[in-house]
């Protein structure tokens, strides 16, 4: 006896099946009377079931092991440069956005206002000297030549502003581009496309920060100054 077929094996035959009844199908003449147009349309009918049930047990099959990976716990270092990606490509890159912003807040507060001075005494004007333009700050590490290419393209790119009655989840800021990805991300999406995401949702979740988020997370890849 024939061993038995493994789900691949019974899809991968059912598939060349109907590619063999979707061939035959199309090199039939053209119905004339109506039942043949009636016999025509159940088999395109049949051929048409029959991908999709092998379409759906191929979706279900690839979901189990997207499935597993998700149920084990993947274990990062705290000082690992990205490890809050390995959670959420998006949520976690905001949550830390907003970390940021609070500590910086909390910095700069405002000190209280100085007590005005007596009548009799005139106040004293400050000058204010000429701000002078802070110097590009140094990558903190040597950068790839991608990176650098991608840190040159940053500077030179003036950002598209966002309006105010649009949508921040439709909208591209167009600092990022498909291959920037790669560059980013590098040997870790690997680990992201097992675990269920994909190319498309990495790059449309990068690609709604604006310059100052994308600063607080890569500031050696997307510096302010673009002067």
């Amino acid at each position: 006896m024939a061993a038995p077929l493994t789900p691949e094996q019974r899809r991968a035959h059912l598939h060349a099946y109907a590619d063999r009844m979707l061939r035959a199908l199309t090199a039939m003449d053209a119905p004339e009377t109506p039942d043949e147009v009636a016999k025509g349309i159940r088999t395109a009918l049949m051929i048409e079931r029959l991908y999709a049930r092998c379409d759906a047990s191929e979706r279900q099959a690839h979901r189990q092991p997207i499935a597993a990976v998700d149920n084990q716990k993947l274990q990062n270092t705290p000082d690992e440069p990205g490890h809050w990606l390995d959670r959420d490509p998006v949520g976690e890159l905001k949550a830390q956005i907003e970390r940021m912003r609070a500590a910086t807040r909390a910095r700069t507060q405002p000190h209280p206002e100085a007590k005005p001075q007596p009548a009799s005494v005139p106040p004293v004007e400050a000058k204010r000297e000429p701000r002078m333009p802070k110097p590009r700050k140094p990558p903190s590490r040597p950068l790839t030549p991608q990176e650098t290419a991608l840190r040159e393209r940053v500077l030179n790119t003036v950002a598209i502003p966002r309006p105010q009655d649009a949508l921040l989840a439709y909208h591209d800021f167009g600092l990022i581009h498909d291959e920037d990805v790669e560059i980013i991300h590098g040997d870790r999406l690997s680990a992201f496309y097992a675990r269920g995401e994909t190319r498309e949702t990495i790059l449309k979740g990068l690609k709604q920060f604006s310059r100052a988020d994308l600063n607080l997370l890569w500031p050696d890849l997307f510096p302010l100054d673009t002067g």
